[in-house]
């Protein structure tokens, strides 16, 4: 299976290099997408990585990095988080050809997008709260769309980025366990 991961702020990092390993031992053909085009960062916060996420890339052209990716890998299942998540959410309204399904992990900017109907199964993962919108009242508006599927859980954002201060190892296995199910589905 052809899988595209769009990465959260941090980019490549350790936490995305145990997933791809975690993903390349299920027998998938992996391309990862980040903002900063293969570029290693060593931030020493979110604040600092959402500075450089802003200056070097921002949700606009994050976006386009995305659509371009899907256009040439032709993935069957994207999967994205944060930021990525939000891009992920953006394109799964357009023409996706071979995509099947997306996952999205707390897509924090989805509030700004509430418009976008999925052309593809969607499944987005809230975090319990976000601090930009009220997560119950996005999840119960954008689930009335015929293929979305939505889930808050009781995980804080970030839960699945060991460089998040949100990172939950028991959040971590829950969603590595929801990506094996749509792998293997």
């Amino acid at each position: 299976m052809k899988v595209v991961l769009v990465t959260d702020i941090f980019g490549l990092c350790e936490s995305i290099d145990c997933l791809s390993n975690h993903l390349t031992h299920l027998d998938v053909d992996l391309e990862v997408i980040d903002p900063y085009e293969g570029m290693r960062h060593s931030f020493i916060n979110e604040q600092d990585a959402y500075d450089a996420f802003v200056k070097q890339c921002g949700h606009d052209k994050y976006l386009s990095l995305v659509s371009e990716s899907i256009s040439v890998v032709k993935p069957e299942l994207i999967i994205g988080f944060s930021a990525g998540a939000s891009a992920v959410w953006r394109v799964s309204s357009l023409d996706s050809g071979d995509c099947r399904q997306a996952i999205c992990f707390y897509p924090t900017q989805i509030r700004n997008h509430l418009d976008i109907k999925p052309q593809i199964p969607t499944k987005v993962v809230f975090p319990c709260t976000e601090r930009a919108f009220n997560v119950e009242n996005v999840s119960k508006h954008i689930s009335t769309y015929e293929l979305v599927n939505t889930e808050i859980t009781s995980f804080q954002h970030g839960f699945m980025n060991k460089c998040s201060a949100a990172y939950d190892l028991a959040g971590e296995a829950y969603g590595l366990k929801l990506i094996e199910v749509h792998i293997t589905s």
